[in-house]
């Protein structure tokens, strides 16, 4: 099982060497699956057509929208000269949106993916459009997302796998579509903060996922640990960091079919902080 088709998306006219890293990154999934990565360079018109007094609209609204296309194009060839020097299949693809109309034109665009790979939205270097990208990608086009920390340069290292299970149906959708990652990791660790004291697993906590993914080959270790921290998300990275997992699999979840996600403490605190890649679904 593999990743036929990533996307990615870069928005920034000077997206700096953090955003060119999660394309790299992006770059090296594609070739460890021989996928096909495709590159979405996205000019974002911000014209707020309430806010220009009479006679000034028409005049703003042209130089916003030339200046996201500039963006995009600029984009574009950044892209491209970085694409060519690589072995894998790609395409980029230009595009102006208005603000208000990114998450409904990536919701529909990005569903057609089997994967998207976007940069840790909450992290201080990122801001609303990549908050509203990696919504838009988890709840509106409804595929897993690989978030990656963009403070330094990554590749994809899936030697060790390591699953945030809590039994619930949010964490049973990541774990499903992270079957390609854990297929091809060496060890994938199944870790359980806090589990409940009631419940159908509570005497084999983590066992019956253990059995379904082995049953793929896939060879599993369970760790089962009380809290020691105030905050779950900082516990998982710590034990991911002495562990030596590459790829955290957790559950994205939120509440909203307006595509407005209001995500969970733990959640959000991952997509702030983690200092590993994490792949999420929900």
């Amino acid at each position: 099982m593999r990743y036929n088709s990533i996307t990615t998306f870069l928005h920034d006219a000077d997206p700096g060497e953090g955003a060119l890293n999660v394309l790299g990154f992006a770059i090296d999934a594609a070739r460890k699956w021989d996928a096909h990565l495709h590159v979405v360079c996205i000019g974002v018109d911000a014209t707020d057509p309430g806010y220009y007094y009479a006679g000034a609209q028409a005049i703003a609204v042209q130089q916003n929208l030339e200046l996201a296309q500039d963006e995009a194009a600029t984009l574009q060839d950044k892209a491209e000269a970085r694409l060519k020097r690589e072995d894998i299949r790609w395409d980029v693809e230009t595009v102006t949106v208005m603000a208000n109309g990114l998450s409904p034109f990536l919701a529909n665009h990005m569903r057609f993916h089997d994967l998207a790979i976007l940069p840790l939205p909450y992290a201080p270097n990122c801001d609303q459009t990549d908050v509203a990208a990696f919504e838009a990608c988890l709840f509106g086009a409804d595929i897993p997302v690989l978030v990656v920390p963009t403070g330094r340069d990554m590749s994809l290292d899936t030697s060790r796998v390591l699953i945030a299970w809590d039994d619930g149906a949010e964490a049973m959708a990541a774990t499903k579509a992270a079957r390609p990652l854990i297929q091809s990791a060496k060890k994938t660790e199944i870790c359980l903060i806090d589990p409940p004291g009631r419940g159908p697993d509570r005497s084999d906590p983590g066992g019956r996922l253990a059995q379904m993914l082995a049953r793929s080959g896939a060879t599993i270790e369970i760790t089962v640990a009380a809290r020691l921290r105030n905050s779950i998300a900082e516990q998982l990275l710590q034990h991911a960091t002495e562990t030596g997992a590459g790829v955290i699999v957790m559950g994205g979840y939120g509440h909203s079919r307006l595509r407005e996600a209001v995500l969970g403490g733990v959640t959000r605190s991952m997509l702030r902080d983690s200092t590993v890649p994490v792949l999420m679904a929900r």
